[in-house]
């Protein structure tokens, strides 16, 4: 893991508003490439018969006239980057030049879908990725899209060495942030991970597969599976990196 990203990690930590969350966010992908970053985040309702989301908010660095007239208009409705972002898991290129990589090659947007992203386009965002996020609590569907207004050519290269690292600081900064945005009672107080589940979790956070983790702590992978596994269960996520990022950012492990 690069240097950059422990720093960011380490900041977030310290974070103490969702404010403060998304300034510290913005300026570490900022410092990658990314020249817009934003973020949107969904509930849900219960309507009797079916589970159905419940609106969507968002954060963003976007010029403040398109975010006024994002929210004035309803943007979010029909965005087609948030519909992406709540409905499917890959990350996915995205922008004005990117619409022929989408699903059908963009053929199924409407035309204020295609003129979102125009709009988006003349703002600078031409190239860049959303990234869907997930997890537990009042608001579990969410994403991150970051751009900017390189060739795509030039921006495919740039993924390739920055992409993991974006998308692992979006994973991180997504938990901390619906950590500062759920109610007390969807709060994280109360999660105890054991000393091996730490322990193990730890050497994950490293890069360290399973196999590699057992010599280490003279352990089975077996063993290793089951204490990550069990974390997994506590932090209530389902990916071994959403599970560093929720010990990371809930302050049990020390890294």
């Amino acid at each position: 893991m690069c240097t950059c990203l422990d720093v960011f990690l380490s900041r977030l930590t310290t974070t103490t508003s969702v404010h403060e969350t998304w300034d510290e966010t913005v300026i570490f992908q900022k410092s990658l490439g990314f020249d817009l970053i934003e973020y949107g985040y969904a509930g849900v309702r219960s309507t009797g018969m079916e589970t159905v989301e419940d609106g969507v908010a968002t954060l963003s660095n976007f010029p403040a006239a398109y975010q006024e007239r994002y929210r004035r208009e309803c943007y979010y409705r029909d965005d087609p980057v948030v519909r992406y972002c709540t409905k499917n898991m890959p990350p996915l290129l995205v922008g004005r030049d990117y619409l022929g990589q989408w699903p059908d090659r963009g053929r199924g947007l409407t035309a204020l879908q295609r003129r979102i992203v125009t709009e988006a386009g003349d703002c600078g965002m031409k190239v860049g990725v959303a990234i869907p996020l997930r997890s537990p609590g009042r608001y579990p569907f969410a994403g991150m899209s970051l751009s900017n207004a390189m060739r795509s050519v030039e921006f495919e290269h740039f993924l390739a060495e920055w992409g993991q690292v974006a998308q692992l600081a979006a994973l991180y900064a997504h938990t901390r942030l619906q950590m500062l945005l759920q109610t007390p009672e969807h709060g994280a107080s109360g999660i105890v991970l054991s000393s091996r589940e730490r322990e193990c979790l730890l050497w994950v956070s490293r890069g360290l597969s399973s196999k590699e983790t057992a010599q280490r702590i003279n352990l089975s992978s077996k063993t290793v599976d089951f204490y990550v596994a069990k974390a997994m269960g506590k932090l209530e996520v389902t990916t071994r990196s959403h599970a560093v990022a929720r010990a990371i950012t809930l302050g049990l492990l020390d890294r």
